[in-house]
């Protein structure tokens, strides 16, 4: 699941959507920034590097400039001051960030983006994902920084011992396969999905928790996982529109683990349009084949652990057309 700084890094791929924030204000997961010379560079962009970081992650736009509008009020962006070599501009930068943010700052992405002129003139657009654990600080001045707001700001002293008191965090995501098989109450072509959760942060998830709605249209098996009626997490009792399973004080979802739940059940449908079965067919080798209607899902979900906040998930899942044989 894309975090918001992810996603808008993702959109500020072409010059067009850059020169769009004109206009805008600066906020938690945006920042803009002239490019200075390279003394002034350094100290900018480990200030900049280390509040994001520290903070929820986000965006630094180089080419961009931004004007203060007075005490507590958001920086504005101007107008864009496009660098005159994206390339080696994009190569400062991941080396100053590199070089001067202490412990280093794992997925740190940058991109070029040149004006259509075909020049090297454009932006860089910097992605800085947050970071678990202790607190990262600048090499330049060795202070600890944090991103509130549209502004970055030196740590107080007991937001740094509280960040060097944390635990690495759990991370848990929907992990949902597919695969098309024969439902095992009609023995019909059907679509199974093993449904599993994985453990994507550092730490261990404790009392892991997933629950969807009946309403989706995917049944679960009643054979479980393994076909014997085991579950990966217990399943419980809840209000009659969900389906809940949630890990007791012995189930933990260890860092990168992924966590078979069960398998759930879509029934195809061979009615087509004008409410009659579909045409069966008859190959040269024997047997019955008939097309089979698998609608398509949207699967939501919401997934907790402890030391996480609760988070939506979802799924989309396509049509799928399946040409099968009919059992007896």
């Amino acid at each position: 699941m894309a975090n918001r700084a992810e996603e808008l890094f993702d959109k500020l791929q072409d010059a067009a959507a850059i020169r769009e924030l004109i206009g805008q204000s600066e906020d938690l997961h945006f920042d803009c920034k002239e490019w200075p010379n390279d003394n002034d560079a350094q100290k900018v962009f480990a200030k900049a590097a280390c509040g994001l970081t520290n903070a929820e992650g986000g965006v630094i736009v180089i080419g961009m400039k931004a004007r203060s509008r007075g005490k507590d009020e958001p920086d504005l962006v101007e107008a864009a001051v496009p660098v005159g070599d994206t390339a080696a501009v994009k190569s400062r930068v991941l080396d100053l960030v590199g070089q001067l943010v202490e412990p280093g700052i794992e997925g740190v992405r940058a991109s070029e983006i040149d004006e259509p002129t075909g020049s090297r003139t454009g932006f860089v657009v910097v992605y800085i994902p947050p970071s678990e654990g202790h607190p990262r600080r600048s090499r330049k001045d060795w202070k600890f920084y944090l991103r509130i707001g549209s502004g970055t700001f030196p740590m107080e002293y007991f937001q740094i011992e509280e960040r060097f008191g944390e635990r690495p965090v759990p991370k848990l995501e929907l992990h949902l396969e597919e695969k098309v098989d024969y439902s095992p109450s009609t023995h019909q072509p059907a679509r199974c999905f093993v449904l599993a959760l994985r453990n994507a942060g550092r730490g261990i998830a404790k009392f892991p928790s997933i629950r969807f709605k009946y309403a989706c249209g995917l049944m679960c098996d009643d054979y479980g996982i393994d076909g014997n009626g085991g579950v990966g997490l217990p399943r419980r009792a809840s209000e009659p529109e969900w389906v809940v399973f949630r890990g007791g004080i012995d189930d933990v979802i260890y860092p990168e683990e992924v966590r078979q739940i069960t398998r759930l059940w879509q029934e195809g449908s061979n009615i087509g349009p004008d409410g009659n079965p579909y045409s069966v067919t008859y190959p040269a080798r024997g047997g019955r084949l008939s097309q089979w209607d698998l609608k398509a899902v949207r699967f939501e979900c919401e997934i907790s652990c402890e030391g996480a906040p609760t988070a939506t998930a979802e799924k989309l899942i396509e049509e799928n057309i399946a040409v099968r044989p009919l059992k007896r």
